[in-house]
């Protein structure tokens, strides 16, 4: 995983349920855009092959057609204009490209996040830490292998400090497995762990909702970590009982080429049937 450019301002919401509907509206849009485009280019560039045609006929004495001189400067034209034009289509594909990595992410982002917190039935470490794992294929499968062949010992991921400022909850990276010779599966974890970088998590579990300061500080927390370790985050996510809309707008607006997601986790209320 590695860090993208945040989304465009005039992207939307990214929390918003209709986001995958009006996304695909939008890249129809473009493509059908590309399209009309394509079709000019394609014209132009039929004219410049029947002029091209032409201009040989009349080399060749078959046919007369204009004197040299305005020929070739009618030539000239089309091919500046086939330049620019492809010029135009050229920039509008980087711009989609651009758009449509943004969209990944963002996809990505809110596919993590909804389904670490669906697994999340308590707000607890051990909890957290089994629906970080049942939910990110890059890893979960060999830390569960490696934890089921380590008698489930999973404290080696639970209540990390790293310094007096700085503890997490929850902290996979490549330097809590074990390796053992000729243990290949141990190497293939921490490879796999070096490759979607350091899994880090919080939890905070006062009644009051998790504002921005306290993202901040979380923030400032995982930065320590990176620039101490000088290891990539791939994962940072804070889970409360209840997020405030201004923090979540700050995450979703938060870039940082040290942080891959930065996800805010609310634990799902129970709805009482009746």
């Amino acid at each position: 995983m590695k860090a993208t450019d945040r989304l465009d301002s005039s992207d939307l919401n990214s929390f918003s349920p209709t986001l995958i509907t009006t996304y695909s509206q939008k890249a129809v849009s473009t493509i059908r855009s590309i399209e009309h485009i394509l079709y000019l280019l394609l014209s132009v560039l039929v004219v410049f092959a029947i002029l091209v045609f032409i201009d040989t006929a009349a080399v060749k004495g078959y046919i007369k057609f204009l004197p040299e001189d305005e020929y070739d400067f009618v030539l000239s034209l089309i091919a500046f204009a086939a330049i620019g034009i492809i010029i135009f289509l050229l920039r509008i594909i980087l711009k989609t490209r651009k758009k449509l990595d943004n969209w990944a992410y963002t996809f990505e982002k809110n596919s993590i996040g909804s389904l670490i917190s669906m697994g999340l039935s308590n707000l607890d470490k051990k909890t957290f830490f089994f629906s970080i794992i049942e939910n990110i294929e890059e890893i979960g499968e060999p830390i569960k292998n490696y934890i089921s062949k380590n008698k489930n010992n999973i404290e080696i991921f639970l209540d990390q400090t790293f310094s007096d400022a700085t503890k997490f909850d929850i902290l996979i990276d490549g330097d809590k497995i074990k390796l053992k010779d000729g243990d290949s599966e141990s190497n293939i974890i921490v490879d796999k762990l070096n490759e979607y970088g350091v899994v880090v998590g919080n939890i905070i579990t006062d009644s009051s909702a998790v504002d921005t300061n306290e993202i901040k500080l979380f923030i400032k927390s995982v930065l320590e970590y990176s620039k101490s370790t000088n290891r990539y985050v791939g994962l940072a996510l804070l889970a409360g009982n209840e997020i405030t809309t201004e923090a979540m707008e700050y995450a979703r607006n938060y870039s940082n080429k040290s942080i891959g997601y930065l996800i805010l986790i609310e634990k799902p209320s129970i709805m009482n049937s009746t």
